[in-house]
């Protein structure tokens, strides 16, 4: 099953994507073995990540002047006849109060935010790529584990929201002030810096209302969506026999495959 497919970012962005994604997986694993055993993926709170700058880039702020010019357009706009004297008081009360003048209190705020959104947000990381040497050593235990191939309908279908990751040499930076939600979005979920290219990812995300507990995390794919499991050059005749017991019972009609030359 090959081609291209157009879906779209939970905020409304076309992108196209590959009909097939895929995710390494370590056989040997008891926590990887979900996928296949129970049909169900795992959406990971961004602490988790072994990039400590992924879903975690650095905030621009604006300085004291700056701030005293935001609130005194604030003022005009809220108030259009009001002084001059009075749009001033203004802006320099509120530049003095908001909590962008505390860096003490910015900083607590925004730890409680970061703490919140780990809380609540889960991705699950997915690839383009099946026949990637550095990926099956990564993520697939030395080509000793599996790589399971998703109709990429199906699966952006269950989660709800997506897109593929952009690779830069240096981050950007997340303007507080002038960046809408929409940018602000984008820029911390699907910027990772360029020494991560080789992995082609694509990420599907999930934000909840409330806390959601490791059962909220695990959620059921439709039938169908798993479509093919491709075994790793090095793998064990007991896991290989295993994974094909297991493909045969819960998923006929999904391949299994040997790991493609790279």
């Amino acid at each position: 099953m090959t081609g291209i497919i157009t879906t779209e970012y939970v905020d409304g962005t076309d992108f196209s994507t590959p009909k097939v994604l895929f995710k390494y997986r370590d056989w040997d694993n008891h926590f990887h073995k979900s996928i296949l055993l129970e049909n169900r993926i795992y959406l990971s709170p961004p602490r988790d990540f072994e990039d400590k700058m992924d879903c975690n880039l650095p905030e621009e702020f604006p300085s004291k002047n700056e701030l005293y010019d935001i609130f005194l357009g604030k003022s005009k706009k809220k108030n259009p006849t009001g002084t001059r004297q009075t749009h001033r008081a203004f802006a320099r009360y509120w530049s003095k109060k908001s909590p962008l003048a505390n860096r003490q209190e910015l900083n607590r705020l925004i730890s409680e935010f970061n703490d919140e959104f780990n809380e609540r947000f889960g991705i699950l990381s997915v690839t383009a790529d099946c026949s990637n040497e550095d990926m099956w050593k990564k993520y697939g235990n030395d080509s000793q584990g599996i790589c399971i191939g998703f109709d990429t309908e199906k699966l952006f279908g269950v989660v709800g929201g997506g897109g593929e990751v952009v690779y830069e040499d240096k981050l950007p930076v997340i303007d507080f002030i002038n960046d809408d939600f929409k940018t602000k979005h984008v820029k911390n979920i699907f910027f990772k810096e360029k020494s991560w290219e080789y992995e082609k990812e694509y990420r599907l995300h999930k934000f909840w209302k409330d806390n959601p507990s490791s059962e909220d995390r695990n959620i059921a794919m439709p039938e169908g969506c798993i479509l093919k499991v491709i075994l790793g050059k090095n793998i064990s005749e007991e896991n290989k026999n295993e994974i094909t017991k297991i493909m045969n019972e819960k998923y006929p009609k999904a391949e299994i495959t040997n790991m493609p030359n790279g």
